[in-house]
């Protein structure tokens, strides 16, 4: 089939008719562009709808009809012109008449934008300001640019003329529309120029299709001795191969500070082979491991390479099947980081068996670390969302809130089953910290009482931002007295929308006693916290 181009001819015809339209649409909008202006911004247009063009149809599987490529760079050189004129005549990387700037005085270099397939000029243009003679430029990012091999060549001499003061470098999402082969021959020539940088410490890969073949593309980087302190690998199809990969071309991960990991399919196996890179990595502070279809085999394995350090600040694990079966080891390695603040466990399937034994087996940690006077834990953020906590649970769920009444911030219990019942004991914590911001209580099950309860909690706190109740079961009464109780303490704006009630038809009974049974010291915490405060 004959490859789909335009003659030189063909394509300066419609730059001409460009510079018209772009002229035509600036002053409709009441913008006044000069021809020169427009001529650039045209060619400029121009080259990069016809680069999409012929990458969609060199790399499109099978036989892409020649009208549909026409159609495709019609659409992209009709998005551009808009967007140009929108931007005040400006076009993305590339410098218009009249413009100037001191190159060594950029020190970040942010490609991130539209979608383009980069050609070896365009990025040179792109990457200027690397380029310059004695540029300091310390930080680049080049998502959302598609990289092939030329382009890739161009941006290695770039990354290399700043190699020596390079400190950060995102590279995520620069290879979409690829060919595998290209992709990998892009990943490795953007690695091995990495490589040479003796300051970076901090590397994005996220947003590529990697896979272990992807991952040992960019072998060089990752096993280099680039100091890093940053490693991301969000939604880069990260499976148990490629997590074995990952573990083992990072032969020294010690001074791995930051891991991200998001939207993979690690499994159990590959949650593994990441609990092996923690166990040699001490100083981790910001781990996230979300969304990976790990297990509770997988959860234990983490817990367990977590408790080789004890400098974590934000664990975030959500959206993973743990289940109950974690929730021992979670509690028994988080009790050991002092320093924790953020602790996401949203959507984790603990259950509410889990959910207290974590609860329970945090707060007896914090009790040892009291009377061996060592230092506890302040959390700030706390997320135990979607994980059936019922009115039993939630008495953990308050004490451990009440544990940290100086120092919570945000509490997320979005759609669980706390009832009136669990609504009302949650709330006598609640009214004990002194600064929340933010409290989701979203499809709870719960109904006038627990909502107004809730409300006269945390009405009178001059720092809450949210209240959030909605998808409960409040009725019209219950509505206009929860909405009194935040309107009274000047706090109307604070109460999240109301649309998804779901009232009762059946009168709703008064507060109920709480169920006998552990407290899981809530009353003493309260006493403390009330002291304090």
């Amino acid at each position: 089939m004959t490859a789909w181009s335009l003659t030189p001819g063909q394509r300066e015809d419609v730059v001409q008719r460009l510079v018209s339209n772009i002229c035509a649409l600036a002053h409709v909008q009441g913008l006044e562009l000069s021809a020169e202006v427009a001529a650039v911004a045209a060619a400029a247009i121009e080259k990069k709808a016809y680069t999409a063009a012929e990458v969609a149809a060199r790399t499109t599987t099978g036989s892409r009809p020649l009208a549909e490529t026409t159609r495709g760079y019609a659409r992209k050189l009709g998005e551009l012109v808009i967007q140009t004129v929108k931007d005040g005549g400006k076009v993305e990387g590339v410098a218009m008449p009249g413009a100037a700037g001191a190159a060594g005085a950029v020190t970040h270099v942010d490609l991130t934008g539209s979608r383009d397939f980069l050609t070896a000029d365009a990025t040179e243009q792109l990457l200027a300001a690397l380029l310059a003679p004695g540029s300091g430029v310390s930080k680049i990012r080049f998502s959302t640019k598609s990289f092939g091999r030329d382009a890739a060549a161009v941006a290695a001499r770039a990354i290399a003329a700043v190699s020596h003061v390079l400190r950060e470098a995102d590279i995520s999402d620069v290879i979409a529309g690829r060919p595998e082969d290209e992709a990998l021959d892009v990943l490795r020539v953007l690695s091995g120029a990495l490589a040479g940088a003796p300051q970076l410490t901090a590397l994005n890969l996220s947003d590529n299709a990697l896979g272990e073949k992807g991952v040992r593309a960019c072998e060089a980087v990752l096993k280099g001795k680039a100091p890093l302190e940053s490693l991301s690998l969000q939604n880069v199809g990260l499976s148990v191969h490629a997590c074995r990969a990952t573990a083992e071309l990072l032969a020294d991960p010690s001074r791995l500070r930051r891991l991200q990991l998001f939207n993979n399919m690690s499994g159990d196996e590959g949650a593994a082979h990441i609990a092996g890179l923690l166990a040699r990595a001490p100083r981790m502070e910001d781990i996230r491991f979300a969304s990976s279809r790990v297990g509770p085999a997988g959860g234990i394995a983490l817990a367990k390479g977590l408790m080789a350090g004890s400098c974590l600040v934000r664990l975030d694990f959500s959206d993973n099947p743990l289940t109950s079966e974690a929730a021992p080891a979670l509690a028994a390695a988080l009790g050991g980081q002092p320093a924790l603040r953020a602790l996401n466990l949203n959507d984790t399937g603990l259950g509410p068996d889990g959910v207290a034994a974590l609860c329970g087996g945090l707060l007896q940690g914090y009790a040892a670390a009291e009377a061996a006077g060592r230092p506890r834990q302040h959390l700030e953020e706390l997320g135990l969302a979607l994980n059936e906590v019922d009115p039993a649970a939630a008495k953990a769920v308050a004490a451990l809130v009440a544990a940290h009444a100086r120092s919570l911030r945000s509490v997320n219990l979005r759609e669980n089953e706390l009832g009136d019942r669990g609504a009302v004991t949650l709330s006598r914590a609640l009214a004990a910290l002194a600064a929340p911001e933010s409290v989701d209580l979203v499809g709870n099950q719960i109904r006038r009482v627990g909502a107004v309860a809730a409300a006269k909690a945390v009405a009178g706190k001059p720092s809450l931002q949210l209240l959030a109740l909605d998808e409960n079961e409040i009725s019209e009464a219950g509505l206009d007295e929860l909405r009194s109780v935040m309107a009274a303490a000047g706090k109307a704006a604070a109460l999240g929308p109301l649309d998804e009630n779901m009232e009762e038809d059946e009168e709703e009974d008064e507060e109920e006693e709480e169920d006998a049974g552990d407290d899981f010291g809530l009353a003493d915490l309260l006493s403390r916290a009330a002291a304090i405060n």
